[in-house]
Parts: structure tokens; sequence; C-alpha cells
């Protein structure tokens, strides 16, 4: 998958971009991001304790949102990797809003998470995350 194999606004992705938890007052915490796959565009980021399948849904609600905001439609589909559970809240958020969901593995994802993985750990790297 690449950004060449897809216009605009067809499929968002939604995938963990932290290789190591954050650490935080509240304890470790992923990061996953919304993403249109054929602009690359970043719609936002959701927190989820360390190693849930997805961030609860009173993240992933405003961030699907937000992301129709932007774009005053919603994609084609939402791609996921791996085999998320029906519990998942990107998926029941995405059920909620008509749009169907494809799983792929999370290698064919890799050009993404990997180009959202590099900026991130350069954004902490430069300390900016100690804010």
């Amino acid at each position: 998958m690449k950004p060449d194999d897809f216009r605009v606004n067809a499929p968002w992705l939604a995938f963990r971009i932290n290789q190591r938890p954050l650490q935080s007052e509240d304890g470790a915490h992923d990061v996953f991001v919304l993403q249109d796959a054929g602009s690359m565009f970043i719609f936002g980021t959701a927190f989820a304790p360390e190693d849930a399948e997805a961030p609860p849904r009173v993240e992933v609600d405003p961030l699907l949102q937000g992301a129709w905001a932007h774009r005053q439609e919603w994609p084609e589909e939402l791609v996921l990797s791996g085999k998320p559970s029906s519990d998942n809240a990107f998926v029941r958020a995405a059920a909620a809003a008509a749009i169907p969901v494809r799983t792929v593995p999370e290698a064919s994802m890799s050009f993404y998470i990997r180009d959202v993985q590099s900026a991130f750990e350069e954004y902490f790297a430069r300390g900016a995350g100690d804010a």
C-alpha cells in the first residue's frame, strides 16, 4: 500500500505509531493516528492504554468526527491492521458511521507506519514531547 494506489479520501488508515509506550503521570500509553491513505494527511491522534487494541470510543469518536469535519465526507473504507476484535473502538465507530472496515496485515501498511513513526520518534527525540 502506497499513496499512489489511492484517491484522496478513499481509505482512511488507523494504526499505532509508537514502538515504545509513552510514559505519563497516568501510566503508559500508545498513540494511534487516523490518516488519509491517498494524501498521507494525518487527521489526528488518539491515546490508548499500553497494549490496548485501540483507543477507547471516547477518543476515537472525536477523531473520526474531526476527520469528517475536515473532509465533509466519510471515506470509502477504514483500513486497520491485523485482526481487530468486534470490540475495537475503530470498528465500532466505523460501523456507527456506516464506514466499511477492511483489515490488512501490518506489513501492508508499513510504508505509512514507518513514515509516521519516523516523524514521531524525531519529534520526541528533540525533546518536544517533554512540554
